[in-house]
């Protein structure tokens, strides 16, 4: 197992202290399933680690930008072996058209599932009539 010395880690930490570089932070694509239906769109978004608090949702025109950020909790005991699961944020973003009401949407969280609820607006319908020339 490949394992730093004490005056190796301390060396690491030093450098990146002179060259004043922050780590760069991971954006994972979530799985997203959208479903359409009559009155509206569903949105299942899965987002490990992330709970209420850290998720952004957007809407701008007719773009939903979906965001979470995760974060390792620092209550670990002993030093880290191998870690595979690292901090990030999630990023996602659609096109969703202009005949959403987007203040009525409606979202939950929970077990690190966000589902997202956007009531469509119904179509005005407009009669025009014909004038005699």
């Amino acid at each position: 197992m490949n394992t730093l010395t004490t005056d190796n880690r301390q060396e690491l930490v030093d450098k990146s202290k002179v060259n004043d570089v922050k780590p760069q932070v991971r954006v994972y694509s979530p799985n997203v399933d959208v479903y359409e239906t009559e009155n509206s769109i569903l949105f299942r978004v899965e987002m490990p680690g992330v709970d209420e608090t850290s998720v952004e949702i957007t809407i701008e025109k007719d773009q939903l930008q979906l965001e979470g950020k995760f974060q390792i909790g620092g209550d670990e005991k002993g030093q880290v072996r191998l870690a595979e699961y690292k901090e990030g944020n999630y990023f996602r973003k659609f096109t969703i058209g202009k005949a959403i009401d987007s203040e009525k949407a409606v979202a939950k969280m929970k077990n690190g599932i966000l589902e997202l609820s956007l009531p469509k607006i119904e179509p005005k319908k407009t009669k025009i009539e014909i004038k005699n020339s």
